[in-house]
């Protein structure tokens, strides 16, 4: 078997955010290509719809639902605790997990809006990134941040948002040099 060569269900790919948008799509492109799937999310309704549809095209999914402080250092660590536990070896990491207010001005941001999405965004990126790096570094694995055109091209009514996908941009430079 060649490096990156998928061989059905001996490999595996954890998507935050899976349970719409970009997630979903690629919780289902994974599942397609032999992937087994870890999908967390804030979304438990969203997310269970999302579960059913990558669990027909590959069994071997498994679903976390995350509380909304998600964006910690302890449930990134309690996340991979429950992995190792099930004796699920990650190989791929998708950080795609994003809140943002959007479409409320700079002038009108809340200190609170701005933290959902740094915490949820940026923070929570960080995390997943240092409590998975152990099982990556172990599979060779591969990580997969998303970030933004809003923060290149300064879009209206996301200034946190922006925020947050910059640093992200950035943190993920950092890893590909260190890591």
């Amino acid at each position: 078997m060649r490096r990156g060569e998928v061989v059905a269900g001996t490999r595996t790919a954890l998507v935050t955010g899976a349970s719409k948008g970009i997630g979903r799509c690629y919780a289902l492109q994974l599942a397609e290509l032999g992937y087994n799937v870890l999908m967390v999310s804030l979304t438990i309704s969203d997310l269970a719809k999302t579960a059913t549809e990558v669990a027909k095209v590959n069994n071997k999914v498994w679903v976390r639902y995350l509380c909304k402080d998600m964006a910690t250092m302890t449930a990134a660590e309690e996340l991979f605790a429950w992995t190792e536990q099930e004796g699920i070896k990650i190989d791929v990491l998708i950080n795609n997990a994003q809140a943002s207010a959007s479409g409320v001005t700079l002038a009108d941001h809340t200190t609170e809006q701005f933290d959902l999405a740094v915490y949820s965004g940026l923070y929570a990126t960080f995390y997943y990134m240092k409590a998975c790096y152990p099982y990556l570094k172990e599979s060779k694995g591969s990580v997969i941040n998303f970030a933004s055109g809003a923060g290149l091209f300064g879009n209206y009514g996301q200034c946190a948002y922006a925020a947050a996908k910059e640093g992200i941009r950035g943190l993920s430079r950092v890893a590909a040099t260190e890591w």
